[in-house]
């Protein structure tokens, strides 16, 4: 629950994917996610959100304050294979 970021301060809270998915359609998850950005900005921990697969969701999340993210959109899970490092931004 969210009392355990009162008693233990994580240095980063990882948003499920079931929340994310559809966020730039979906104005009670924006909400909902823009509050735990918040939260997390005034309590100095790092958000990243897990599962991204569009460059719509990708987008909607950078302009919410997230800038870590992960998901099918920047890199397919592969055994024993690394995909090379890019940086996106959203202008």
């Amino acid at each position: 629950g969210l009392n355990l970021l009162a008693d233990f301060q994580p240095d980063i809270v990882k948003l499920d994917m079931a929340l994310i998915r559809g966020i730039e359609q979906s104005k009670p998850r924006r909400a909902i996610v823009a509050g735990v950005v918040a939260m997390c900005r005034q309590l100095d921990i790092a958000v990243i959100a897990e599962g991204i697969e569009s460059a719509d969701e990708a987008r909607c999340l950078a302009d919410l304050g997230i800038h870590l993210m992960q998901g099918y959109f920047f890199a397919r899970p592969a055994f024993q294979a690394v995909a090379s490092v890019e940086s996106v931004v959203f202008a």
